[in-house]
């Protein structure tokens, strides 16, 4: 079969990476998907998978440095843009509903001391 009609073959990393990518842009959906109030609970993982998706950044790039490949380099940019929207996604949603959370916190604290 000639070189440029078989398929690429990505090594275990770069699968890791698009693995770890869609884990937590499908966990970050799941804690943002429309619900009829507001749950505070779902703060602090949305800000763990923000900071998880930052760290898969960081990692893609190391691995478009390692792999010079432009095939490995188109496969790693599209995780990158997924793991950017799913960064950004969830600094939107915590941004949004952290000051609700955090005025409904202080309420409860003023009713307890009463």
């Amino acid at each position: 079969m000639p070189g440029s009609l078989s398929r690429p073959r990505f090594p275990f990393r770069l699968v890791s990476v698009a693995i770890l990518t869609v884990a937590a842009a499908v966990a970050s959906w799941w804690y943002m998907r429309p619900d009829p109030a507001i749950d505070c609970n779902r703060l602090p993982p949305l800000t763990i998978f923000a900071t998880l998706a930052a760290f898969i950044i960081a990692i893609i790039f190391r691995q478009m440095a390692r792999h010079p490949d432009r095939a490995h380099r188109w496969f790693l940019t599209i995780w990158l843009v997924i793991a950017a929207a799913t960064l950004f996604a969830d600094f939107r949603y915590v941004r949004r509903y952290r000051d609700i959370c955090n005025s409904l916190q202080q309420e409860m604290q003023h009713l307890k001391t009463q």
